[in-house]
């Protein structure tokens, strides 16, 4: 056995991700599982799971463990695909990606690394500077926790509050 011949039999792993989409108005969160193909580009699942705004935390902690375990190296089909060919859009039913932009606010979840132990999460803060926030948390915290944590950062989205 030579010395790097474990690199050989060992598979690659990946950090596994999702995106959370959350709108107070249109009363919905959207969540939606990523594959990743051997290029290592991330994409959306076609399965999207959709909650009601005002779920609690319990379930909404639930739905992002469930679903970051879905990840799965896949790959894809239509190297042409366009922003109007994800499934959370398609889910969400709106006429425009436009429409879609502005009525939701996009928190990315991964593994901080291949080990998905710790789950980084970052929501899109809209900056002009592409200052986004970010936390992080255990991947087996409480549902509850997770699920507050996630919408807390919608909280400080919306508000544009850091306490």
């Amino acid at each position: 056995m030579g010395l790097f011949d474990f690199l050989k039999k060992s598979k690659k792993e990946f950090a596994k991700s999702l995106v959370v989409y959350i709108s107070s108005e249109l009363n919905k969160i959207l969540i939606a599982p990523h594959y990743v193909d051997e290029s290592w580009i991330k994409y959306e699942q076609e399965e999207i799971e959709i909650l009601e705004f005002n779920c609690n935390d319990e379930i909404l902690g639930e739905s992002v463990k469930r679903n970051f375990n879905k990840f799965a190296e896949k790959n894809m089909e239509n190297r042409n695909r366009t922003s109007k060919d994800w499934s959370s859009y398609q889910a969400s039913k709106l006429k425009s990606m436009k429409e879609f932009e502005k009525k939701y606010s996009r928190i990315f979840i991964s593994g901080a690394n291949e080990a998905n132990i710790i789950m980084t999460f970052e929501a899109d803060m809209k900056s002009k500077l592409k200052i986004n926030l970010t936390s992080s948390i255990s991947t087996f915290a409480e549902n509850q926790k997770m699920g507050a944590l996630i919408k807390k950062m919608y909280d400080i989205q919306m508000n544009r509050i850091i306490e």
